[in-house]
């Protein structure tokens, strides 16, 4: 564990010691388990009839949109509960950029439910680049996989899958630029043999990180992998 978030996680218990119960969202008291008010609970923008392979809102009959059915991604199940925008984009960005790491606790507490983990081996969260982490202090993914290992009872593997080289930010990138900006920026390296795996983000845009990351495993003989994020942007966004 870094020493940047031991920090964190002792800045948090104590925020806890003195102010125990309030809605991570609007800061009104709460029960002290519940980290969300049931009014904010009920306001997280959730995806309805979300496609099985992209996640997005899907308008037809079956468990896969049209686009999915003529072009399928490289995954084999996406399950994204939450949308990107209004409140859990601001608490996503709390998350990340302000350390506050118990707001992945507060999320996944309300949502953990809603992935499958019957077949699942492993949860590999998608990893930051060494430079990146020494910045951020923590990596993102590696902490919500670390508390669904805990909710779900999944091993956590942080170890396989590595970043090799920076890549720049994917937000405010083009599509190919995004393509060309994760070009052989990942190993996958594991220690057993996996079959069936669950890649965890925090928020799916595109799907350009995972479509590479996917790539890698497969090539190593994973057959069946599926995405686990927070959340999904839409299209717009």
């Amino acid at each position: 564990m870094s020493g940047r978030r031991i920090y964190l996680n002792i800045r948090h218990k104590l925020s806890q010691l003195l102010n125990p119960a309030l809605c991570v969202s609007c800061a009104i008291p709460i029960p002290s388990t519940d980290f969300l008010c049931r009014h904010c609970q009920k306001a997280l923008p959730r995806v309805a009839n979300a496609c099985n392979l992209c996640g997005l809102p899907n308008k037809a009959s079956g468990p896969v949109c049209p686009v999915c059915q003529q072009n399928p991604p490289r995954w084999q199940l996406m399950i994204a509960p939450l949308i990107y925008q209004q409140t859990v984009r601001q608490l996503i960005h709390d998350y990340k950029f302000n350390q506050q790491l118990y707001i992945g606790q507060a999320l996944l507490t309300h949502i953990h439910t809603a992935y499958s983990s019957s077949s699942i081996e492993a949860l590999i969260p998608v990893p930051l680049h060494q430079s990146r982490l020494l910045e951020r202090g923590f990596n993102q993914s590696e902490e919500l996989a670390r508390i669904l290992s805990r909710l779900l009872d999944i091993p956590l593997d942080r170890q396989s899958l590595q970043r090799i080289r920076p890549t720049l930010p994917q937000s405010g990138l083009s599509l190919s630029k995004r393509h060309k900006n994760l070009l052989q920026a990942f190993r996958y390296d594991p220690h057993r043999d996996y079959r069936r795996v669950a890649i965890i983000d925090d928020v799916i845009t595109t799907g350009s990180t995972m479509e590479e990351i996917c790539k890698r495993l497969h090539q190593a003989g994973v057959r069946h992998v599926e995405v686990w994020s927070l959340c999904r942007a839409l299209k717009h966004d």
